[in-house]
């Protein structure tokens, strides 16, 4: 018959130190992910503007995505830097749209701020969050909504069939700088006379306004926090194989 061996005193005293680290660990690194970047990490390149350019547009093609063909219909060049300020991943539990419409196409949806919404420091002040196609936004300080400039933020579905670029979408956060190419596109199952659409302006608000963008090329130039991100996942398993320890034996 099999014994369950205890621990020795000594050896859960240690297991109970290593435990109260993680967990402490643990819960900092909950609340210093997020942090937004210093002044001194925001990169030269989210200063400036997007760039939209009417030439060289392919002619509409065709994509597959888990067994569903859509068509891409380009309407400009775009280029896009910026800070990531919320995101919304198309295939979230939560989002019952994707699903419904059986739209396989958006990965994900960043809100992204640049040029002088961080030259102001006004984003450090403000809430950002995202649902099913829609970033926002609010402030409690009137300063604060003054210097926000509604025409240096943008919400961006980003579409693509590449797997490398969808993965690497995917893993972006909060507070993450990153440079994206690609199309403002239109885009809807093939056959169907219903599409979703893009502004075209970064100037729009409203339901209306969000850039839909067909990526061609991604980076994440800096991530934010990735320290306390690394932290997260590893003081998570020491705490939770500390409370087992500690519950078997």
């Amino acid at each position: 018959m099999w014994a369950q061996k205890q621990m020795t005193p000594p050896q859960r005293e240690f297991v109970k130190v290593i435990l109260l680290a993680a967990l402490v660990l643990l819960f900092l690194s909950i609340i210093f992910r997020n942090r937004w970047p210093a002044e001194g990490d925001l990169l030269p390149e989210v200063f400036q503007e997007p760039v939209q350019e009417p030439g060289g547009l392919p002619s509409p093609f065709d994509v597959a995505q888990k067994g569903f063909t859509y068509t891409v219909y380009p309407q400009f060049d775009y280029e896009l830097w910026g800070m990531v300020v919320s995101s919304h991943y198309a295939g979230s539990f939560l989002d019952y749209a994707h699903e419904m419409w059986k739209d396989y196409l958006n990965i994900k949806d960043l809100c992204v701020i640049w040029g002088k919404n961080l030259e102001t420091g006004a984003f450090r002040e403000i809430k950002f969050w995202s649902r099913d196609f829609t970033c926002y936004y609010s402030w409690s300080n009137p300063e604060t909504g003054r210097q926000f400039s509604q025409a240096h933020v943008s919400n961006n579905h980003l579409i693509t069939e590449d797997p490398f670029l969808r993965k690497l979408i995917k893993s972006v956060k909060r507070g993450d700088q990153v440079h994206l190419q690609g199309w403002l596109a239109k885009y809807g199952h093939k056959g169907s006379q219903v599409v979703r659409g893009t502004s075209t302006t970064r100037k729009d608000t409203g339901g209306q306004a969000c850039e839909t963008v067909y990526v061609t090329e991604f980076e994440i130039l800096k991530r934010a926090n990735p320290g306390w991100r690394a932290v997260l996942p590893a003081s998570l398993a020491v705490s939770g194989s500390g409370l087992l320890l500690l519950f078997l034996f």
